[in-house]
């Protein structure tokens, strides 16, 4: 599709691209370095405790590629440039929704590689692969019940339901807006607004309205910890069993998704 590789010719050759990729890149690599300055004894057990810090950016990056992917093509006119190409709305929607997996799959990956490749060399690979356990002279690294490899697979699929739940909802605001920053600065809002909000519905109008617990922010604030657990605690406070989170994030994310498609494919030129 010349609409894909129109995205991604477009995102390779700006530097903002580039600079993303290198920090999340190093960012394992930093904090390694951080625990060995701080640390030298502990250092493995709490840089595996922490994972790294691998994808503390990762969240961050994607939410201002969905605040900005729609807008900005309209704050420069470049939406003109590529319908003009032949390329129908609908096709360039689908691209920039085939840009943005791409993106999340491509700084996941980095994230992971640097990650391991910095607690393999760093450590010399004595546990590499173990997970954290606690014991009673305090945290060690173990065989365990499951690896950091699991760990790892569990929360590229969490986070990514996670992240495009939270994306489409910034994605559908964006497609009302021209201006890329006001686009970022309100996906931003929005996330932070609608936790705040879902967690006041749920305390006081849970009781007497119990559809509140399907908000696509109480979904989303429950999403990382309910996708692979169906631990009674996490159904307690969400009102809403494992099958329940995911079903509902996902249908969120496609309603959303639909909304900002069909926004953008009748927006005036």
């Amino acid at each position: 599709m010349q609409a894909v590789r129109q995205e991604f010719f477009k995102s390779f050759h700006r530097l903002n691209y580039l600079v993303y990729s290198l920090i999340i890149f190093f960012t394992p690599v930093l904090a390694l370095i951080a625990y060995y300055l701080t640390d030298p004894k502990h250092a493995e057990v709490d840089y595996v405790f922490h994972h790294g810090y691998f994808d503390a950016f990762i969240f961050i990056f994607m939410l201002v590629s969905f605040g900005s992917i729609l807008a900005e093509e309209f704050q420069f006119d470049t939406i003109k440039v590529i319908a003009s190409r032949g390329n129908s709305r609908i096709s360039i929607f689908i691209s920039k929704i085939i840009k943005l997996v791409f993106d999340y799959v491509f700084w996941y990956l980095i994230a992971t590689v640097s990650y391991l490749l910095s607690w393999l060399l760093g450590f010399a690979g004595k546990d590499f692969g173990k997970t954290v356990s606690l014991g009673n002279k305090g945290m060690y690294l173990s065989d365990g019940n499951a690896s950091e490899f699991t760990f790892l697979w569990h929360n590229f699929i969490t986070y990514l339901l996670y992240i495009f739940l939270i994306g489409a909802i910034a994605l559908m605001i964006s497609s009302f807006l021209k201006s890329n920053a006001i686009a970022i600065a309100s996906a931003f809002i929005i996330w932070l607004a609608g936790n705040i909000v879902s967690a006041l519905l749920m305390n006081f109008l849970y009781k007497h309205i119990h559809l509140i617990k399907w908000n696509p922010f109480n979904v989303s604030q429950y999403t990382p910890y309910q996708t692979f657990s169906n631990a009674k605690e996490w159904t307690l406070m969400s009102h809403l069993s494992q099958t329940d989170i995911i079903s509902a994030s996902i249908i969120w994310t496609i309603i959303f998704f639909a909304i900002a498609g069909t926004v953008f494919s009748r927006r005036n030129l």
